[in-house]
């Protein structure tokens, strides 16, 4: 058994309400295993929002943190960067323009009065990066009927299957979050650099180093690499930031000086 070590809080958005009993039960039995088996004690700390995660970093309540893409360009300066978990053999992954299949909608043209699902205001797939490039293609989100926030992908694709909106955008392959439901994919936006987990700044040195030291070891090993899975989407680490977060700060800063997330 590891030395014991005080517990640090591992922040992070529940990706749906629906599903939060099982992402808890996996999250558990990772930090049983990197309890027993490194000098890392985490305690799972779940956030409404991702702006409520950024916060709780800031403020000290959160220790260690998976951090989406967009939040992650904001509190750059905050936090030191643990990886990137890489899925599929990528660090990056697309977003999709999603309508039913028996949709009036054709093309970005037929969205003006269309009502439009989002994610959260600070998703990348679920509202950042699309409404850039729609803006980009010379579509006015303005011209949306109406515009809503359902706090999740997959609540967003279930809004989407009762028609309570019309089009919605999700990262690549996030309507398999919704059972029966089929869509057509009107526009694919990408490469978006994946998620950081990251450790705020303002810890000591030897506190960071521990946070590495475990998900290297958790990632390297054959029986934790599972368990790294179920929780992350993937086992392999990708050490540092990515340049597409850099990338990805200076579009969304250019386009908030644009007013287009007024």
């Amino acid at each position: 058994m590891a030395r014991a070590t005080p517990p640090m809080v591992f922040g992070l958005v529940s990706s749906d309400a629906s599903a939060e009993g099982e992402a808890s039960a996996s999250f558990e039995q990772l930090a049983a295993w990197l309890r027993e088996h490194t000098e890392l004690d985490l305690q799972r700390k779940t956030a409404a929002s991702y702006k409520d995660l950024m916060a709780s970093v800031r403020e000290g309540s959160t220790d260690v943190a998976w951090i989406p893409p967009v939040v992650y360009a904001w509190l750059a300066e905050a936090v030191d960067p643990v990886g990137c978990i890489v899925r599929g053999g990528k660090t990056s992954y697309s977003a999709s323009l999603t309508v039913l299949p028996d949709s009036s909608v054709a093309g970005i043209d037929d969205l003006h009065g269309a009502r439009a699902g989002w994610v959260d205001p600070w998703s990348a797939a679920g509202y950042v990066v699309p409404r850039i490039e729609l803006m980009r293609a010379g579509f006015d989100p303005q011209r949306f009927v109406s515009e809503k926030f359902y706090g999740s992908h997959a609540a967003a694709l279930r809004a989407l299957r009762r028609r309570d909106c019309d089009v919605v955008c999700t990262f690549e392959g996030a309507w398999l979050l919704a059972p029966a439901l089929e869509v057509r994919i009107l526009e694919t936006y990408g490469p978006i650099p994946t998620d950081v987990i990251a450790v705020r700044r303002n810890l000591p040195a030897a506190s960071y180093e521990r946070v590495c030291a475990a998900f290297r070891a958790a990632c390297a090993d054959q029986a934790a690499r599972p368990l790294v899975r179920a929780v992350f989407g993937g086992d392999e680490l990708r050490e540092g930031a990515l340049e597409g977060h850099e990338a990805l700060r200076i579009r969304y800063d250019g386009a908030l000086a644009q007013g287009l997330f007024d």
